[in-house]
């Protein structure tokens, strides 16, 4: 898939007017989805945070980071038919009753801004939401700054800009998982600074659910 490939909804296809309005609540709550991270997010975090030894990503890991379940549909070049592949993936932890990012300040501020998550910096123009009119809609309930898009409000992002955030997103998302195919799906052959209580914490967790 490229960028090309990618078919955007009406909503966006003459681009949209989008301004961040600050409100954070796109970094509180686990019921909007996970945050999800990936090796460059994890490396640039490290890197801001002087963590520079295994031992410091193992810390890192203990105190931001989860494992999370994971899906990806992929259909080997030149096969008929595809199939969506299930294994595990990296996610922020947060923290209190609103469940908010641990980077986040009291005056909803990310204090990593720079050295944010690519799904962060990347927002609203993900792939299930440029693909989609009703992703928007519902996004828009809760996010001000979609909201005030829909009125047309806000920096103007043309439909190839869009287009290159949402394929930026789906080759990162291709590039994990191939990854993890090669090495049989095993998440601490491509992060082995987790610990296997890690792995345990997730399947207990998917077996409550």
């Amino acid at each position: 898939m490229t960028s090309e490939e990618i078919k955007i909804s009406k909503t966006l296809e003459n681009g949209i007017e989008f301004s961040c309005q600050m409100c954070g609540e796109c970094c509180k709550g686990f019921n909007d989805g996970e945050v999800y991270l990936y090796k460059e997010d994890i490396l640039r975090l490290a890197k801001f945070l002087n963590i520079d030894d295994d031992e410091g990503l193992k810390k890192f890991a203990r105190k931001f980071v989860k494992v999370v379940n994971d899906s990806f549909f992929w259909k080997e070049p030149g096969a008929n038919m595809g199939k969506t592949y299930k294994f595990k993936t990296l996610g922020f932890i947060f923290t209190g009753d609103d469940e908010h990012c641990h980077f986040l300040d009291e005056k909803n501020r990310c204090t990593v801004h720079k050295y944010r998550p690519f799904q962060c910096r990347c927002f609203p123009f993900w792939k299930m939401m440029v693909t989609s009119r009703k992703n928007v809609i519902e996004y828009a309930k809760k996010c001000p700054g979609l909201k005030a898009s829909l009125k047309g409000q806000g920096k103007y992002h043309n439909s190839h800009e869009i287009r290159e955030w949402a394929n930026a997103e789906y080759e990162m998302e291709k590039k994990y998982f191939l990854e993890m195919k090669e090495n049989g799906f095993d998440i601490l052959k491509i992060y082995p600074f987790l610990s296997e209580e890690m792995l345990k914490e997730v399947k207990q967790n998917c077996q409550r659910d």
